[in-house]
């Protein structure tokens, strides 16, 4: 697998990011990110986006989870794809949720990915519960991100 740095949190403006380089073309590191059915096979177990149109809601889901709705909020093939999710119980507060962003941009034959992840300031008023979801987040790109270098690089080899 291609080496990467692991996620970092900035507590101060309450962001996770995290990049990664993947041995695959753009075109299809954009499909893994925006495709359901690729997108269930290294971000959880299922996958659903009505439109790839901002907008548009959606759903990912993790048998240990549970089910998050989604919001997309930006799409601008094949460089930026965002979207507002909330990871807390109850129904989806636009208000406060995160906002997941990705870059993707070439270079030479692999691509380069950025996740940022900001908004975990809206989350709650309590301090302990915000670096908390940091935390959690955390690592939770630094797993999901390699399962989706990992699963991009054996569709390509």
């Amino acid at each position: 697998m291609t080496n990467t740095q692991a996620a970092v949190v900035d507590t101060d403006r309450y962001t996770v990011s995290r990049t990664v380089v993947v041995n695959a073309p753009r075109a299809s590191v954009w499909r893994a990110l925006t495709d359901p059915e690729h997108i269930s096979k290294w971000f959880g177990q299922t996958a659903r986006i009505d439109a790839l149109e901002v907008g548009a809601r959606g759903s990912f889901g993790w048998t240990e989870h549970g089910e998050f709705t989604i919001e997309i909020t930006e799409v601008d093939p094949p460089v930026h794809f965002a979207y507002r999710w909330f990871t807390q119980p109850g129904e989806f507060d636009f208000d406060r949720a995160t906002e997941a962003r990705f870059t993707l941009a070439d270079q030479g034959e692999t691509t380069i990915l950025t996740v940022v992840e900001t908004g975990f300031d809206r989350l709650s008023d309590d301090e302990e519960t915000r670096r908390g979801q940091l935390e959690g987040n955390r690592q939770g790109w630094d797993a999901e991100l390699d399962e989706l270098v990992a699963y991009l690089e054996a569709v390509s080899a």
